[in-house]
């Protein structure tokens, strides 16, 4: 199981999507009341430093809660290889609907101040890209696996 490389590299996608779990992914700051706010995968964080939650994203905090766990479950239905290519596939789809819930958010809470306000994005945000990046190649991983262990049914 371990010895696979896309064990490594589902592990390191579930591992990776933990960061954006703790980790405020982008802020957004409005420079008419000198306020920045922080979104993480909880909410919106006030600007007063106080860490309370203004508007919260449950569905964005459930993704990302999600992604981890089925990239761990991934790891262990080895011994299935189709339903972990799928799996994996549903899990990169998923990431790309991080994406877009995390864009939804931010539209609709830009929406809701007065003022005008930019978006500044933090370094984290990017990690689901590279964990999209990392599930395809354990897509492939396992798709290549799955095509040997067939040839070596045929040959017997």
């Amino acid at each position: 199981m371990i010895q696979r490389i896309q064990t490594l590299y589902l592990l390191l996608s579930g591992l990776l999507m933990l960061i954006p779990l703790f980790l405020p992914v982008l802020a957004v700051v409005v420079p008419d009341l000198g306020a920045v706010y922080r979104m993480g995968s909880a909410g919106m964080e006030s600007p007063d430093g106080s860490r309370s939650i203004l508007y919260s994203t449950w569905a964005l905090f459930g993704l990302n809660i999600l992604i981890p766990i089925l990239s761990f479950v991934g790891i262990f239905l080895y011994n299935k290889r189709g339903l972990q290519m799928r799996v994996t596939m549903f899990n990169l789809i998923l990431k790309a609907g991080f994406y877009a819930l995390l864009a939804f958010y931010v539209l609709q809470f830009q929406g809701s101040l007065d003022a005008v306000s930019e978006i500044s994005i933090r370094p984290w945000v990017a990690v689901p890209l590279v964990c999209m990046i990392l599930d395809y190649l354990a897509h492939r991983g396992i798709a290549i696996d799955d095509r040997t262990i067939r040839y070596m049914d045929r040959l017997r």
